[in-house]
């Protein structure tokens, strides 16, 4: 996108979760607190030089850094000497502008990634991101920070276990045997693959141990870590008269594996007894998503789930869809724009062992959400949907559609990933779909199916978009791309 385009996108946007404007001439120090809430929730851009929305309208917003270049320039400083730990990953880029007194002036965009670790200022106080407020947080917020990023594993912590009596000795012996390790002593075992604690000859296991080899780890760990499954006939629940439940909503408890290997099963269950439906001159299933993209989200919920919430991963079946929500949200730096590409691991024990079994659910090479869009794409279904944090605050929720994709689809979410909004005369010229009424019933019905929002009521501004997404996201890794030196400015 060229500056002007951006710069109207910024002139567009609320200050919200991850967008923040703020005038040239605020304190540096203040200024900081932005940083850190940002880092320490789903990251963002500030741009400095912008007028607040609610006290300016258009470009008389464009004030510009010459206001207090000096002000800019100690901030910058300030980013990497003041804040504890010290903020890795930022950049910044600059936006030539025309201010409101008519000069030549710039605006400095920052991007500040979200971060696998909870960053203070050296003053002493901790700020995390909500809505469009930074709001400080005390040492217990502190604490479930951190166990939301990863930075401190639950999964390592002790379990008050202390017999292997609780343990799927059947289970152990197959994990003792995948991994040549048959003539080992359990608790020896146990302890050198970090599933148990040696504290002067007495072995206690680790939670890993008890949530990947315990008979019942919701009883052992008294929490719940196990998966609820709802099956609905029709596309949404009844919440008056008669439940349409297929059948009545149960949960499957028991070691990881296990969970993981229940939870297919019942979806192939589903497969099998999908009725077939004619089209054209063949029958062809209902049900059309694929195993290896259930096993694979499955997977990825029983694995980077936070433990430390307790509560059950809810898997909904619907005629539409399949739902997969778990407990925490996105893990360390992960977002919904990175998930493809980046690796974060909340539980490693958890993600190591699983791998280690001959018959392991999960890859450890990286690539598995990714190929779970490419079996989704293979069956010509819509691509899984990861629903940002903005729309599902402290949960990770994964869609499944089992529709299969209007031809139109592929090329109006390649220009929205590149150029984040659309509006309907942009959506006809990139398909080469001339007729206005039957865009907007595409456009509707995507809307519909949660692949899109509506932004704006008045048709003459109203534009779609990617659910939750306030800014561009590509302006990431142009920011990272422009990075000078931090800590430097030049006016």
């Amino acid at each position: 996108m060229e500056d002007k385009e951006i710069i109207q996108i910024f002139l567009d946007t609320q200050e919200w979760q991850t967008f923040e404007c703020k005038r040239a001439a605020i304190k540096p120090a203040d200024l900081l607190e932005t940083v850190v809430g940002f880092a320490n929730a789903d990251g963002g851009f500030i741009v400095v030089g912008l007028e607040d929305p609610a006290k300016a309208q258009g470009e008389k917003r464009l004030l510009g850094i010459s206001e207090n270049a000096d002000n800019v320039s100690d901030f910058l400083k300030l980013i990497d000497k003041e804040i504890d730990p010290p903020l890795i990953v930022w950049g910044k880029f600059e936006l030539d502008i025309t201010n409101a007194q008519g000069y030549p002036d710039k605006l400095l965009v920052l991007s500040i990634k979200k971060s696998n670790d909870v960053h203070s200022l050296k003053r002493g106080d901790t700020f995390i991101r909500k809505g469009r407020q930074n709001v400080k947080i005390g040492s217990t917020e502190i604490m479930r920070l951190k166990y939301e990023k990863g930075a401190i594993q639950f999964e390592s912590e002790k379990s008050k276990v202390n017999s292997l009596e609780v343990l799927d000795r059947e289970l152990l012996a197959q994990y003792k045997k995948d991994t040549a390790s048959t003539g080992l002593d359990d608790w020896q075992f146990l302890k050198d693959n970090g599933l148990a604690i040696d504290t002067d000859g007495k072995y206690e296991l680790t939670k890993a141990g008890v949530l990947l080899f315990g008979n019942n780890p919701s009883v052992a760990l008294t929490s719940k870590c196990g998966i609820k499954i709802s099956h609905y006939y029709g596309t949404k629940p009844t919440y008056t008269g008669k439940p349409n439940f297929v059948t009545r909503p149960f949960t499957i408890e028991g070691p990881l594996m296990m969970q993981i290997e229940r939870a297919i099963e019942y979806f192939r269950g589903i497969v099998r007894s999908s009725p077939p439906k004619l089209s054209g001159a063949s029958f062809r299933p209902t049900f059309l998503i694929p195993e290896w993209a259930f096993q694979e989200a499955i997977t990825n919920a029983v694995i980077h789930r936070n433990y430390f919430v307790q509560d059950d991963i809810q898997v909904r079946f619907f005629d539409d869809r399949v739902e997969v929500e778990s407990p925490g949200t996105y893990p360390g730096h992960i977002t919904v724009e990175n998930i493809r590409e980046e690796r974060f691991a909340r539980n490693p024990l958890v993600l190591r062992t699983l791998n280690r079994f001959q018959a392991a659910p999960n890859l450890d090479i990286g690539e598995g959400v990714d190929r779970m869009f490419e079996v989704m794409k293979e069956q010509n279904l819509y691509e899984p949907l990861f629903s940002p944090p903005k729309l599902r605050p402290n949960t990770v929720l994964l869609l499944l559609f089992n529709i299969h994709k209007i031809e139109y689809w592929d090329t109006v979410s390649k220009y929205l990933d590149e150029n984040y909004r659309i509006i309907n005369g942009k959506a006809r010229e990139i398909t080469g779909l001339d007729d206005v009424l039957k865009m907007s019933r595409l456009l509707r019905g995507w809307v519909e199916r949660g692949l899109l929002e509506k932004v704006g009521k008045a048709k003459k501004d109203s534009y779609y978009r990617k659910p939750g997404q306030e800014v561009p996201q590509g302006l990431f890794s142009r920011a990272v791309d422009n990075k000078i030196d931090n800590g430097t400015f030049s006016p």
